[in-house]
């Protein structure tokens, strides 16, 4: 028999995940298991697959291309975000319950608070993704806003991209503004567009030196593109354009609720890719694509464990190449032969990057 969305153990078992993702209070190897029995309950699917496969090996992204699991039919969708798709595929669906969707906005929030905020200051909060408003199906979009709420200034953080593309005008404006009033700026959008923005303001002799504990934020990588960069060398590019001199990689993906920031500053991949930190509430992990053994070390494919998720299995096995270090998991971009996804190639379709 399914559980309901309504039945008093999801709704205590939505309280025991509220307190991990926020609070880092709890036993996520109770949640963990919780979670995983409810998938097997409430998916059929899910529960033959772990029976090929064992139990709580990740649910393959690829199966969202199809809507993927849904634990709770019973409940209507509030909210249903799209991944990107390409050319000639079907673009995946992720829905979520009212109690999924409050689990995602308080999990982005307190992480958010957690990587964006030093010193009692809100920075500046400067979004190079949509708003809510024009792109409601993008995951990052919702995502960028609570962190723009949470923790931006409010009379300053914005986003800058418009209808056109990337806005200059009120880029620039912003930026200035932040330089007269002393207040530190977070930046937050795809590592392509900074090329992009990067190139555009440098051949116009646009510079600036923004206020000490300003961070640039770059999620996505770069996905095969002609042009490829090591992330020391994004880093520099965005140094000489805007004086940052912080820096994090955000991983996210449409399926899941919360994002992976960096552990440490340690170049592992090979473009340089940074560890991702491993917290209670959610941690990347590797398989051997043939055993589908847990990898301590060595490379393999990523898994991604997240118990910010409710209305689906919380454990995903991405299509990306994951290198297992002692420093932690780092994400070296998307396997031979997978089919690209991410919030990120739709942000270039917004901002007109290509």
């Amino acid at each position: 028999m399914t559980v309901a969305h309504d039945d008093p153990y999801v709704r205590r078992l939505f309280e025991e995940m509220a307190a991990l993702v926020t609070d880092r209070v709890g036993d996520p190897d109770a949640i963990h298991g919780q979670l995983t029995e409810l998938a097997a309950t409430n998916a059929p699917d899910v529960a033959r697959y772990w029976k090929q496969v064992g139990a709580g090996v990740g649910v393959p992204d690829t199966a969202y291309k199809d809507g993927g699991p849904h634990l709770f039919p019973d409940a209507p969708a509030v909210r249903v975000f799209r991944t990107s798709g390409t050319s000639g595929s079907v673009r995946g669906s992720v829905r979520y319950s009212g109690l999924g969707l409050e689990l995602k906005n308080l999990a982005v929030r307190a992480n958010g608070r957690r990587h964006l905020l030093s010193g009692g200051v809100k920075p500046v909060v400067v979004r190079v993704a949509p708003t809510e408003e024009a792109a409601p199906d993008m995951a990052v979009a919702f995502d960028m806003a609570r962190l723009q709420e949470e923790c931006g200034d409010p009379a300053l953080s914005t986003s800058v991209i418009g209808p056109d593309g990337v806005d200059y005008a009120l880029l620039e404006k912003t930026l200035d503004a932040a330089v007269a009033e002393g207040l530190p700026v977070v930046m937050a959008g795809p590592s392509f567009a900074y090329v992009n923005i990067c190139d555009r303001l440098e051949s116009e002799g646009r510079r600036w030196e923004l206020p000490a504990g300003s961070r640039m934020y770059d999620g996505g990588g770069f996905k095969g593109r002609s042009r490829v960069m090591r992330v020391d060398d994004l880093r520099a590019k965005v140094r000489r354009t805007f004086g940052i001199r912080e820096f994090d990689n955000i991983f996210g993906m449409t399926e899941l609720a919360n994002q992976l920031y960096d552990a440490a500053d340690v170049p592992v991949g090979p473009l340089g890719e940074r560890p991702k930190e491993q917290q209670p509430f959610g941690r990347a992990r590797v398989r051997d694509p043939r055993t589908r053994e847990l990898r301590e070390e060595g490379s393999g494919l990523l898994e991604i464990v997240d118990l910010s998720v409710l209305d689906r299995p919380h454990v995903l096995l991405t299509g990306d190449l994951g290198i297992a270090t002692p420093h932690g998991v780092a994400v070296a971009g998307r396997i031979a032969g997978s089919t690209s996804r991410g919030c990120s190639l739709s942000l270039d379709e917004m901002t007109g990057e290509r």
